[in-house]
Parts: C-alpha cells; structure tokens; sequence
C-alpha cells in the first residue's frame, strides 16, 4: 500500500498537508460541478458523466504559459507532458463557462502564444501552398530531415511555387514550418455581408 506520509514528516506537519490538500479538492469539485457544460453532462443519462465521478476525478484546467488543457488533473497532466507549452503546469478550478467535452481533452491555445502561432502559420502555409504544394509542409516538418536534406530533394516548381505564392526562399521557408521564424503571409478574406437597399 502507497504511504501517503513523508518519510520523517511529523504528525503536525501530515495533518496541515492532509487538510490543505482536502481544501484544494473541495474547490476543484465545487467548480467543476458549477460548470455549465458539466451540469448538461450530468443531466444527459447517455453520458458517462455523473456527480460521483465529478466528485472522485473532477474536469479543472491545467494552465501553462501558452495553452490550456481542460480534462480530469491526470489525463491532462499526462497528455501535456511532452508539450513546451512554457511555464506550468498550474492546476486551477474550472470557470463558469469554460469549454468542455464529454470525451475529449480540450487544448485552448492562448492568444498571441508563440505555440499557437506557429501553428496557425503552417496552416496557413498549406491553404495557401494549396492541395500540389501543401505536403511540402509536412515536408519540412518531418523531424528527421535537415535543411539541407529538405533543399536538396525540392523540384524547381516546388521552389517557383513556395517563392511565388509565400514570397519566401526556400531555406525561410523550411525555417518557418520549423517554428524558427514568424512570416508575414496574406490574411485569409473574408465574405462581407452584402447590403441590398429596398427597391
């Protein structure tokens, strides 16, 4: 059995850390089944959410400098494990509004954080490179591949189409994917709604 107490820790010092800890818990329950989302779960008899599991795993945030993930503290914490989201992990309560699945980890990627950035920017990249060019994205993603291994096997009009359509050279380019640089590419339009005045 997993001894929950400090090895030399004192009966005082257990008693402030159990207490401390049963707080803790108290406010991530109190929140999670405050949730909006959460309470719809409970309430729908076809999913598996019900207050008891709340109680015993309660949905919180886990927040790094960069991103959120919303889920159980144990899925999310070793889910997020490998991400270089910068500092973190916090463990907070759940907000009144906060976005939930009933299946899934939810990853919110803060505003203006470099990982979402980079991230918005390879998409970008493939909607502009369009459905012939798109794949020179993962391309240069792959781990493996250096810059010049990427160079190197790039056709001419693979290198005419990354200049012509994302004004970059090639080696920026491989850069860019990379997350190394931020480029400047066009913004996506948007249809505006037309106004038609009455006849």
């Amino acid at each position: 059995m997993r001894e929950l107490r400090f090895v030399g820790e004192s009966d005082d010092t257990f008693r402030n850390r159990a207490e401390r800890a049963a707080r803790y818990a108290r406010i991530l329950v109190e929140a999670a089944l405050s949730n909006h989302f959460v309470r719809q779960f409970i309430a729908d008899p076809k999913l598996p959410h019900t207050e008891e599991s709340e109680r015993s795993n309660p949905t919180v945030r886990v927040e790094y400098e960069q991103a959120i993930a919303i889920d159980g503290i144990g899925e999310c914490l070793r889910s997020t494990r490998s991400k270089h989201w910068g500092d973190g992990p916090q463990v907070m309560p759940l907000g009144l509004d906060d976005p939930v699945d009933p299946f899934r980890i939810l990853y919110l990627y803060k505003e203006g954080s470099v990982y979402n950035r980079r991230f918005e920017q390879r998409r970008r990249m493939k909607e502009l490179l369009g459905r012939g060019y798109r794949s020179l994205v993962t391309a240069a993603k792959y781990k493996r591949t250096t810059k010049a291994m990427f160079l190197a096997e790039l056709r001419d009009d693979q290198v005419q189409a990354i200049r012509q359509i994302l004004g970059v050279n090639p080696g920026d380019f491989w850069r860019a994917v990379r997350g190394r640089c931020l480029l400047h590419l066009p913004a996506r339009q948007i249809q505006l709604e037309l106004r038609f005045s009455d006849p």
